[in-house]
């Protein structure tokens, strides 16, 4: 097969091992950061879409999905948009309407292809109609009120002394603007769904539908999401299994248009193999019609190596439990949305809170607040890598990142000592201006000023005795032990005032753990739960009894989740781990209940070689089987004919790029390491991704990790998109 130029050019293998430094240096680079290439390629989509969708338009109105706002902007920005002839932006949300005052001739409606998106859009459409409506009434009234005013002699004396009918006449000349050209723009494609919908609803004639082929969008250079938050809950709660193709359907992309062909493929789970399925049926028939798939091999032809794909089902104690690494705890107590984090107000303890608040000056947004109510927003600074301290300490421990913080504000106020104590003739300008840069870099709710102040607010959060205790009963639960003392905190949970998803979230983790409840405590348990919350939790509870997460020990055995076969042989709880070290494995993460969380040590078994090597005595796959879901694992290649064909997994090549690119006495290693594709099928947590970058860095992993997902998330957001709750039925009940 031919190979394609655009992708070898990326990484060119050479034979000569006395390259330079600065050749084997972007080499090296180039395999870890694609996700560049994924966001031009993304940016060039949406671009020509929007550009193609405006023209010949003076000026075009944008209403954005809040699920995919964020991500579409980061990949194309406001100032692409506006060039593409957008004016104004508008949220595409329940109950709001693009206002009267708005002047441009075409609306852009950009979403995800989903019905209730659609119910949405058809609001929007009949809201713009009715006001067209109802101008034209008014002006067809204006116009009847004047040709009677004319028809009477005494009607025009009288409008020629006084000014009713002048009014009348201007009223009738106003020009009623026609109906803006409305188009939905649905990323990735358009469903025949979404065409039903806008039918049902009497709009469809008004828009024009259109696809926005933009899949996986880079958050990080090692981090690709999907946005598509309600996958997990559609498979396990609705079995609809719509996430499979978009997941099948962006790696397809992903390999042919930027990476080339990955080598292995293997996964487990039955979404995971429903996709692997769908990957190799969209390879054969992209044969016809698509440009040529990079072959795989060892010679730096391909970006990838090996695709992981995991389901969200095979491991669901781990978003379960509390995440303890310093971005981790962020989401679990303030929650991360969007990229940015609403500090409360109350972590300020001297009042200081961001221009523009105060108290007497009333704010209605609030935190939505994880395990407590949190308060009135002070700030929402944005948490990525351009902050050069969030960047060092997101992935470690929290005591760590502690350690840290303290010794940074320990060292700035050592140099601000020398630099007021010592005297100004033996000072250069050029350590007193690089102190002042320092400090403008972390003062005004930024660098350390921002982290200090995070970290003394998550403290105060973890001191507090109800923290103490979930952390607790999280350790019990992961070492199977003292069910009724989990029990207990629950139910006290319950009684005390916490909210439903909390408790449901606790409830679930022990069920899973456990191999479900007994039959009078799982009764009990339920009881509890509807006297506390009402007729509204058994929606909730239904979605979560069918997906199997909160079941009795009968219910149990038709869906076993298997966490106590795997413990033991996986090594997944570790005894008296200190976070705030150096971490010598992926338990610090969970570092209360020294639990290695499961995906991780999957994902870890997965790089070693075949499925059997990931337990002991080569009994990897007897293990496996335990937990639910396929197992599989094959080659992608072509056989003689050149058609596409999965073949039994070889890891003969990515064996050889692994040992070539091991480092020898003690140098920098010379050729890249094998990367590999973690795809979290159902979503994935800050947590995971730190132990994956963690994995990447020891030397006995050997190879770099590239983590994609449908959403990044915690435990709370799971259970959350799990059935219904109150606040979505009662919006529901407005809007009928």
């Amino acid at each position: 097969m031919a190979t394609s130029s655009s992708s070898t050019s990326r990484v060119t293998s050479s034979s000569n091992a006395s390259s330079t430094s600065s050749s084997t240096s972007t080499l090296v680079n180039d395999r870890l950061t694609f996700a560049r290439d994924v966001y031009e390629h993304n940016t060039r989509t949406m671009l020509a879409v929007m550009n193609d969708v405006c023209k010949g338009r003076d000026a075009t109105s944008l209403a954005l999905d809040p699920v995919i706002a964020n991500g579409l902007v980061r990949t194309c920005g406001v100032a692409g948009l506006k060039r593409a002839g957008v004016k104004t932006f508008y949220a595409l949300e329940p109950g709001g309407e693009i206002p009267d005052t708005d002047e441009s001739d075409g609306v852009v409606f950009m979403c995800r292809p989903q019905l209730d998106v659609m119910k949405t859009i058809a609001e929007h459409v009949k809201g713009l109609r009715d006001v067209r409506e109802r101008a034209l009434r008014a002006r067809a009234a204006a116009v009847s009120k004047a040709s009677k005013a004319a028809s009477s002699l005494l009607t025009r004396v009288t409008s020629s002394r006084g000014r009713g009918g002048d009014e009348a006449n201007d009223e009738a000349s106003v020009e009623v603007k026609p109906l803006p050209k409305m188009t939905v723009v649905c990323v990735p494609r358009v469903e025949e769904m979404c065409k039903d919908a806008l039918r049902d609803f009497h709009v469809l004639e008004y828009v024009e539908l259109v696809a926005c082929d933009v899949n996986l969008i880079p958050f990080e250079p090692d981090l690709l999401t999907l946005e598509y938050p309600e996958a997990y809950a559609e498979v396990v709660t609705e079995d609809y299994e719509a996430s499979v193709y978009y997941v099948a359907s962006a790696l397809h992309k992903l390999q042919r248009d930027i990476t080339g062909l990955a080598h292995v493929v293997k996964g487990k789970g039955d979404i995971a193999h429903k996709c692997a399925q769908l990957m190799l049926e969209m390879r054969k028939g992209g044969q016809i019609d698509e440009p040529e798939h990079v072959e795989p091999g060892v010679d730096g032809d391909s970006l990838v190596d090996m695709i992981v794909l995991l389901d969200r089902d095979v491991d669901m104690v781990t978003p379960l439990c509390t995440q303890l690494t310093y971005e981790g705890l962020i989401d679990e107590i303030l929650g991360v949305e969007k990229g940015a984090v609403a500090i409360p107000q109350r972590a300020f303890d001297d009042g200081d809170v961001k221009a523009g608040y105060d108290d007497d000056q009333p704010i209605d947004v609030y935190v939505r607040a994880r395990a407590h109510k949190a308060g009135k927003i002070a700030m929402r600074p944005k948490l990525n890598n351009t902050d050069a301290l969030f960047h060092e300490i997101r992935d470690m421990n929290f005591g760590r990142a502690c350690n840290v913080i303290r010794d940074k504000s320990t060292a700035i106020k050592e140099d601000y000592a020398a630099i007021k104590g010592g005297k100004v003739e033996d000072q250069h300008v050029s350590e007193i201006g690089g102190f002042v840069k320092k400090i403008k870099a972390n003062i005004g709710g930024a660098g350390l000023d921002l982290h200090a102040t995070l970290a003394k607010y998550l403290i105060d959060c973890t001191k507090k005795i109800w923290f103490q205790n979930r952390l607790e009963c999280e350790r019990l639960c992961v070492e199977g032990q003292e069910l009724n003392k989990v029990m207990d905190f629950i139910e006290v949970m319950i009684y005390r005032g916490d909210e439903a998803v909390p408790c449901l979230r606790m409830i679930c983790l022990a069920c899973i753990c456990f191999g479900g409840l007994p039959t009078k405590m799982y009764e009990k348990t339920f009881s509890d739960l509807f006297n506390a919350f009402g007729m509204q939790i058994c929606l909730k509870l239904l979605a979560l009894e069918h997906a199997g997460l909160f079941v009795d020990k009968e219910q149990a055995k038709t869906k076993a989740r298997g966490f106590s076969s795997v413990r033991k042989p996986l090594k997944l709880v570790a005894d008296d781990v200190d976070g705030s070290e150096a971490p010598k494995d992926i338990t610090f993460a969970y570092s209360s209940s020294g639990y290695a969380p499961l995906s991780c040590r999957l994902v870890e078994g997965a790089t070693r070689g075949p499925w059997r090597s990931v337990a002991p005595n080569n009994t990897g796959e007897d293990v496996l089987k335990t937990l639910p879901g396929q197992l599989f694992e094959y080659t992608q290649t072509f056989d003689d004919y050149g058609f596409a064909v999965n073949t039994k997994a070889s890891y003969r090549e990515f064996d050889k790029r692994r040992a070539k690119s091991a480092p020898l006495d003690g140098r920098d290693e010379l050729w890249p390491k094998p990367t590999v594709l973690v795809f979290f099928i159902g979503g994935v947590t800050h947590a995971e991704i730190a132990c994956l970058r963690h994995l990447a860095q020891t030397k006995h992993c050997g190879c770099n990790f590239v983590i994609a997902s449908t959403k990044v998330f915690n435990g709370d957001t799971l259970i959350d998109t799990c059935g219904e709750d109150v606040e979505r039925l009662q919006r529901r009940e407005r809007e009928v």
